[in-house]
């Protein structure tokens, strides 16, 4: 195993924005440095987005299972590592060994959704591995993609060696077996793509060819390949990877079910994921219970399609939530279906705390409603709301999908808006109504999957007229239109999509689910140019059409043809359920977490922050610090009021890429302990490079903020003549001349440096905290040696001391 050295990943990384993402080191990773099999699991999006998909947690705690393989992690890339990475050669690299992509046996990607394909190529192309499969040899790892994305594997077909449809659970055991066997015998590329052809669940793309006439597709060679199932239980991490940055979606995730009851006709997660399976109450709570142990969070997700549908909600809530309530953990339901048997259950939950509720409306017409199997009516709708108005809540979300099938029969605009406005009139009191507004996609594996998505030109004026015609207390948001239309070419579209995906990778199309980054100009070109009939994969499709994903088999496509021109009865009987959500009584947890209120001692633990914890941010460093607090049991005191918090402080932030051996932390405790053990408690639950030194009972009232006026440095560089333009510049004492925030700064050098010694590789510098003369490390350390912003890796910044004033000198903080 060749791993990329951490000096070059410091060089690389340092003045990246957030360099966290791409340095690893978080608690609950598994790094294996020796392994017949070494892969690396990827969401191809940036890490905060990558981190919070739960389908890769879990592949990667499986993988790791496995005996002689090694699973690890890679995401896509933001613009400024790309550029720095093409810049100085350095391939892209897994976080868990640093081995780069080159040098792995198998690359896996999770694919969720359509408009990740350019990001796949990104990850390929820094990696060092050829992006077309035709193109790779045997010293080239095999890749493979799963997901939903895939459920038409055909525009991805150029760039996969390799597909797996359906639930990786059990594949990814199967697949690693066959790959660890293989080379055991020293088995050749195209040996191994045979063995693994036989794994259930596994496309091999190499087997199919999509034959065309009259630009269009006639027909496809290749077997067909059903779907794999999981029917376990569930398999949720109990100690998960807890990223050292915030992400999208940072919380503990136990899933409760997977497919959906209520097969809405455009859900292509309700279809592709059937058949609809539910997971026991005792082996969900007990991994609540571990999940929550071993990761610190203080949230909790029940992820499931239709959560409101699980037979076993109510007692598994009333065993989890009276514990999780006493720890100051919350819930939320992603997905639960807002009615009035629901809401005595959202209110026990709430807490004394009224934030928002979400409605998925659909669409503003019970006639699209019925056709899209969505079981509302407007006066149910407008009932609940009512209800929810008087009971307290103030904010609401709604999300409507625009387009649906029928929308041709109604004036979308005027019908959604004259419901909001009717929304807007329910109840007394300020109310705050936020709306979402997407345009609908027809997808794979759908009874929508052969109908007609509406042009941007519509959608476009449709948004207009209902953002036009809504008060300003509605508000409005809308999906970027021709981002979805983008989406719908690649999910019904085949494999001369491949083309236009490589020609706008090569244009420059990076992260085009980001608003930011979507380049639509550039993809339609490449549309226009290379395949000019691709409107007609947004257009209607006529029966006995070749779909490109004919050669997938779900097992349910029975159950799609029937349902294709069928509605749902609005009047009929709802989904059958089991025992009936309730109340959930937690007037004990609630009482026995007022407790944390009171303040009856502190402590001041003294924490370092070396190696690559450098990168991470201070106020993700505070959450750190929480979790591992929580994980130890540790008495932490609560602030009252709306967003009640633990009570802890820290001292002013050490910047980005400085290392620290005296960060201190003020805790408020509602009991007593004694602090001695504590620090090792807190170790065994932090992250890489993190670490308690120290821990001792605290009388002084005055916050560490307030108490701070001077902080010391020690600079080093293995670049002698470096360190010798650092020395000088100490000894000339110039003023600083720079540029800040509001224009050119002038402070006087006696005023910034308190103090300063060198010795024959180092520099000790005491520098001005908490005041108008305060200067930045980095920045002095900068201004004093006289070299650029890119070269400041080359120095190693460590912060050794905190002082406060006693008198007219300076005490050292402990």
């Amino acid at each position: 195993m060749n791993s990329i050295s951490p000096e070059t990943i410091n060089r690389l990384v340092f003045n990246l924005q957030k360099p966290a993402r791409y340095v690893g080191g978080e608690l609950n990773t598994i790094t294996r440095e020796r392994a017949t099999v070494r892969m690396a699991i990827c969401y191809p999006d940036l890490y905060e987005v990558g981190m919070s998909n739960h389908g890769i947690r879990i592949i990667y705690d499986l993988a790791n299972r496995v005996e002689n393989a090694a699973c690890e992690r890679v995401f896509a890339v933001a613009p400024d590592f790309e550029e720095k990475a093409r810049k100085t050669g350095v391939p892209l690299y897994t976080l868990e060994t640093r081995t780069p992509l080159k040098e792995l046996d198998l690359l896996g990607f999770t694919v969720s959704h359509e408009l990740l394909a350019t990001n796949i190529l990104q990850v390929l192309d820094l990696g060092g591995i050829p992006l077309g499969r035709k193109d790779r040899g045997a010293e080239h790892p095999l890749v493979m993609a799963g997901g939903e994305g895939i459920s038409n594997p055909a525009p991805l077909m150029d760039f996969m060696d390799l597909f797996y449809l359906g639930d990786g659970e059990e594949g990814i055991a199967d697949i690693l077996g066959v790959m660890i066997t293989a080379k055991e015998k020293g088995l050749g590329r195209a040996a191994v793509l045979e063995a693994l052809g036989r794994v259930e669940g596994v496309m091999v793309a190499d087997r199919y060819r999509y034959h065309y006439e009259g630009g269009r597709l006639a027909r496809i060679d290749g077997p067909p390949v059903r779907k794999r199932v999981y029917r376990g239980g569930p398999l949720d991490p109990e100690s998960p990877i807890v990223p050292n940055i915030r992400i999208a979606q940072d919380r503990a995730v136990a899933e409760v079910t997977r497919g959906c009851k209520n097969l809405c006709a455009f859900c292509q997660a309700g279809h592709y994921d059937l058949p609809c399976r539910e997971y026991s109450m005792d082996q969900v709570a007990r991994r609540v219970e571990a999940m929550i142990k071993n990761s610190g969070y203080n949230e909790l997700t029940l992820a499931s399609l239709s959560v409101s549908d699980y037979r076993h909600l109510t007692p598994l809530l009333k065993r989890i939530l009276p514990a999780l309530t006493e720890q100051g953990v919350s819930i939320s339901y992603p997905s639960l279906r807002v009615d009035l048997e629901t809401l005595p259950l959202i209110e026990a939950v709430s807490d004394l705390r009224k934030s928002s509720l979400t409605f998925a409306v659909e669409s503003a017409s019970e006639e699209i409603r019925a056709r899209a199997w969505k079981r509302l009516r407007n006066e149910d709708l407008l009932e609940i709301l009512e209800h929810v108005f008087a009971k307290g809540w103030r904010t609401i979300k709604l999300y409507f999908m625009l387009g649906l099938p029928g929308c041709d029969r109604v004036d979308e605009a005027a019908e959604t808006a004259a419901l909001l406005k009717t929304i807007l009139g329910l109840g007394r009191g300020k109310k705050e109504i936020n709306v979402t507004l997407s345009p609908f996609v027809p997808k794979p594996h759908t009874p929508f999957q052969w109908e007609l998505m509406m042009d941007t030109a519509y959608f476009d004026e449709t948004i207009r007229r209902i953002k036009r015609e809504l008060p300003r207390s509605v508000n409005v948001k809308n999906h970027n239109v021709r981002a979805s239309q983008l989406e719908a070419v690649m999910a019904r579209g085949d494999t001369r999509l491949g083309q236009v995906i490589l020609g706008a990778y090569r244009d420059g199309c990076r992260l085009d689910s980001w608003g930011e980054f979507f380049r639509h100009g550039l993809w339609e070109d490449n549309l226009d140019r290379m395949l000019p009939e691709w409107r007609r994969f947004i257009s209607a499709l006529e029966p006995g059409t070749v779909l490109p994903w004919d050669m997938v088999r779900t097992g349910k496509e029975k159950l799609l043809s029937m349902r294709r021109n069928r509605q749902a009865d609005l009047a009929g009987k709802k989904v059958p359920r089991g025992e009936s959500i309730g109340a959930v009584d937690l007037s004990g947890a609630l009482d026995a977490f007022a407790r944390k209120y009171e303040v009856r001692s502190r402590v001041r633990v003294k924490f370092s922050k070396i190696g690559f914890a450098r990168f991470i941010p201070h106020i993700d460093f505070m959450e750190i610090i929480k979790r591992s607090l929580r994980m130890a049991g540790v008495p932490v005191s609560f602030t009252r009021g709306f967003n009640k918090r633990e009570r802890i402080a820290l001292g002013y932030p050490v910047p980005l890429g400085i290392e620290s051996l005296c960060e201190f932390c003020d805790i408020d405790l509602y009991e007593e302990i004694s602090p001695g053990p504590l620090p090792e408690e807190l170790n065994a639950r932090l992250p890489r490079g993190v670490r308690a030194l120290s821990a001792r009972q605290l009388e002084e009232k005055e916050s560490l903020m307030a108490l701070t006026r001077a902080v010391e440095y020690r600079v080093k560089a293995e670049d002698a003549g470096l360190m010798e333009s650092l020395k000088s510049g100490l000894r000339a004492g110039n003023d600083f001349i720079f540029e800040g925030k509001k224009g050119n700064r002038h402070l006087k050098f006696d005023m910034a440096v308190i103090k300063n010694s060198t010795g024959e590789d180092f520099a000790d510098i005491v520098l001005t905290a908490g005041e108008e003369n305060a200067l930045r490390a980095d920045m002095a350390v900068l201004l004093l040696s006289g070299c650029g912003t890119e070269e400041l890796y080359r120095f190693l910044i460590t912060r050794t001391g905190q002082f406060m004033k006693d008198g007219e000198t300076l005490s050292r903080i402990s």
